[in-house]
């Protein structure tokens, strides 16, 4: 493994692991392409195609979404902002916890 670690960093053009990184590099600039079409004035439609799969991105519309189905307090419990409790006041002793 360190070995090829080395072969990598130290960029020798003769070793194997260079050549197939090198070929890998060839083979995907010439297998995929990149295109965009104007979607709107606002945004754009991207994909990528490869000769073995294709991936579209797009930007996403916020404006309208649905109320979140959590929100509504159907159970009519309210509960107050924050309880606070000074612990130091408290008798608390160890030999009642055990």
């Amino acid at each position: 493994m360190y070995s090829l670690y080395c072969d990598i960093n130290l960029e020798k053009r003769d070793s194997v692991i260079y050549g197939q990184v090198k070929e890998a590099d060839e083979i995907n600039k010439k297998s995929s392409s990149t295109v965009q079409l104007p979607l709107s004035s606002t945004s754009t439609l991207s994909y990528t195609s490869h000769s073995q799969a294709i991936y579209t991105s797009r930007l996403l519309d916020y404006k309208n979404l649905p109320e979140p189905k959590n929100v509504d307090n159907s159970n009519g419990i309210e509960y107050s902002e924050s309880i606070k409790v000074d612990f130091t006041k408290l008798n608390i002793n160890s030999k009642d916890c055990a």
